[in-house]
């Protein structure tokens, strides 16, 4: 007789991550108000771009902030595996909107090449670059200290988009500088390696996040944990095989379907205990929230 076992882990409320998303859309809105004054007073395109960017990282927040709410929901009689799949559908919906931003920026960006047209010189745009430079060097630092500490996607991405800001920012500062030392194509031409830049930040973001919506494996090395796992189990001889492992994504969650061939002669009580170490040991995995175990009597 197969006996089947499943349990699904709960997960956490995320309040660090939402309070940490309310606080990146109060930063990136100053910052976007910030480039937007200085690019505009100073008819910078490598400034404007970058202001592009921040107001895509607004964007990202509130969806992150929305995202992050959803998936801390409860599983319900509507949604028996819970909500997990709101973070990636939200993350696929910030890539298209970054592809688009960075498509308007390449057309600025060459139309400011070939009509000539050149930006003001002067300290401001210097000023409020390094601005973005020192505040998401902090946030790149912290939410990612934060983000591994608690396990938390949303504040891991915040601070992997920190990082990426970073560098786009030095890249509009290298443009802006050009402007000062008579060289006013570079803001042009910083512009186009920005648009690059968002554009290939947003091809992977969408690319990582379709494959968890359409149920993708994990990532290899996580999948050769498993099956370690499942062959010390073995060599304990606890169990004598297992077949049919199956490991994918739901949402953001990796959920673990198994069969494991066990002692016929062993008692019910034995079989639900070695169940349940199982499942714990399998539950300790980070990512993994679900676990559906067959044990078969062989």
């Amino acid at each position: 007789m197969t006996q089947t076992f499943s349990v699904f882990r709960r997960k956490p409320a995320f309040s660090a991550s939402m309070r940490a998303a309310g606080i990146l859309i109060v930063i990136n809105a100053v910052l976007f108000i910030a480039k937007v004054t200085v690019g505009v007073a100073y008819n910078s395109l490598a400034v404007l771009s970058d202001a592009g960017n921040s107001l895509t990282d607004v964007v990202t927040s509130i969806i992150i902030l929305f995202a992050v709410r959803e998936s801390a929901k409860q599983a319900d009689a509507g949604h028996h595996f819970g909500h997990s799949r709101t973070e990636p559908l939200a993350a696929f919906t910030v890539a298209v909107l970054t592809c688009v931003l960075a498509a308007q920026v390449f057309r600025e960006a060459v139309a400011r090449l070939f009509s000539g047209g050149e930006p003001l010189a002067g300290i401001a745009p210097l000023l409020v670059l390094a601005l973005v430079i020192l505040s998401k060097s902090a946030i790149w630092v912290v939410a990612g200290r934060m983000g591994r500490k608690q396990r938390s996607p949303a504040l891991i991405a915040a601070a992997m988009d920190a990082k990426m800001d970073v560098l786009i920012s030095i890249m509009a500062m290298v443009g802006v500088a050009g402007v000062d030392v008579g060289l006013p194509w570079l803001d042009g031409v910083a512009a186009l390696f920005i648009a690059a830049w968002i554009a290939y930040t947003g091809f992977a973001l969408g690319k990582e996040n379709v494959e968890k919506l359409l149920g993708a494996v994990p990532d290899p090395a996580i999948v050769r944990i498993i099956h370690a796992k499942f062959n010390l189990l073995k060599k304990q001889k606890r169990i004598r095989n297992f077949h049919e492992l199956r490991i994918h994504y739901v949402g953001s969650e990796i959920h673990i379907a198994v069969h494991v061939n066990v002692n016929r002669e062993l008692a019910l009580q034995e079989s639900h205990d070695l169940d349940e170490d199982i499942q714990a040991m399998l539950l300790s995995i980070p990512d993994v929230k679900h676990v559906a175990l067959h044990i078969d009597p062989v």
